[in-house]
C-alpha cells in the first residue's frame, strides 16, 4: 500500500520501493536495502540519492560504512508542496506561450484526424476540450442516455466541468433520455426516448465529435473532421426539434 501511494505522488518504482525498505528497516547499508527493495546494487545509490534531492532520505557515516534512513514522513507533504509550486510555476510558463502557439496554429490548414484514448483520461480530455471550445465562444451538444457515466467515472471532474460552465457561461444543449436527471445545470436539455439515442456518450463541439464507451475498457474515439461534426449536428439538430423540454 505504501509504495503504491508513493507512486502516485510522483516517485518512481525504484524510489517508492527503496523508501519503504527504509521504512521497514530503519538504518540500513546499501547491502541491506538492496535485499529488502528487491533493486539491482548498481541502481541503488543513484536511487538514493535521487530520493536525498528529494528530501526522503538522509544518512550517517558508521565506522566507514554509509547508513541510510527515511527522513519523517511529514516530509512527503512537503514534497507535495514542492511539486504543487514546481507545477505551479510550469502553468504560469506555459500560459505565456499560449497565445503563439495557437497564433502559428490558426495559421496552419487544419488537419483531420482521429484520436482514441483507453482508460479514463479520456473523457476527461473531453471535458477539458469542450471547455476550451466554450471559452472561445463555441456552443457544444451532446447525447445521453438514462444513466450518466461522467458522474461515476470522474466526478470530481465533471464538478469542475459544470463549474467552469457556469463561470465562462457558454451554451450547450443536452437530449437525455426520458427520466434522466442531469448534474450538469448550466447547459438547456431536452428528452426523447432511448430508442433515439445512441448507446454511448456523444459529444459535437468545434469541428470535433467525441464518442465515448464507458464500458470497460473505457474507450473515447474524438473525430476532427469539420463534415463529420457537421453531420452529427444536424442529427442532434432533428433530434432537438422533437425532443421534450
Amino acid at each position: 500500500m505504501i509504495r503504491k501511494i508513493l507512486e502516485n505522488i510522483g516517485l518512481t518504482r525504484g524510489e517508492a520501493e527503496v523508501y519503504e525498505a527504509l521504512v521497514n528497516l530503519g538504518q540500513s547499508s546499501t547491502g541491506n536495502i538492496t535485499n529488502n527493495a528487491e533493486i539491482a546494487s548498481s541502481k541503488v545509490y543513484e536511487v538514493l540519492q535521487r530520493l536525498q534531492k528529494k528530501g526522503l532520505v538522509s544518512f550517517i557515516v558508521k565506522n566507514g560504512v554509509k547508513h541510510y534512513d527515511a527522513t519523517p514522513p511529514e516530509r512527503l507533504i512537503d514534497f507535495l508542496e514542492d511539486k504543487k509550486e514546481q507545477i505551479s510555476a510550469s502553468q504560469d510558463e506555459i500560459k505565456k506561450i499560449i497565445p503563439l502557439i495557437s497564433k502559428k496554429s490558426g495559421s496552419v490548414e487544419e488537419h483531420n484526424e482521429t484520436i482514441v484514448y483507453t482508460g479514463v483520461e479520456g473523457p476527461k480530455i473531453v471535458l477539458n476540450e469542450i471547455l476550451e471550445a466554450g471559452k472561445r465562444g463555441h456552443s457544444n451538444y451532446g447525447f445521453g442516455t438514462d444513466i450518466d457515466p461522467y458522474v461515476n467515472a470522474v466526478p470530481n471532474f465533471l464538478k469542475r466541468y459544470v463549474n467552469e460552465s457556469k463561470k465562462y457561461k457558454f451554451k450547450t444543449k443536452l437530449i437525455f433520455a426520458k427520466g434522466f436527471k442531469s448534474p450538469n445545470i448550466t447547459a438547456e436539455i431536452r428528452f426523447i426516448s432511448k430508442n433515439y439515442l445512441p448507446p454511448v456518450r456523444t459529444m459535437i463541439y468545434e469541428n470535433k465529435v467525441a464518442i465515448v464507451d464507458f464500458t470497460e475498457p473505457i474507450t473515447t474515439i474524438i473525430i476532427h473532421k469539420r463534415e463529420i461534426a457537421e453531420s452529427y449536428k444536424k442529427h442532434f439538430e432533428l433530434l432537438w426539434k422533437i425532443a421534450e423540454r
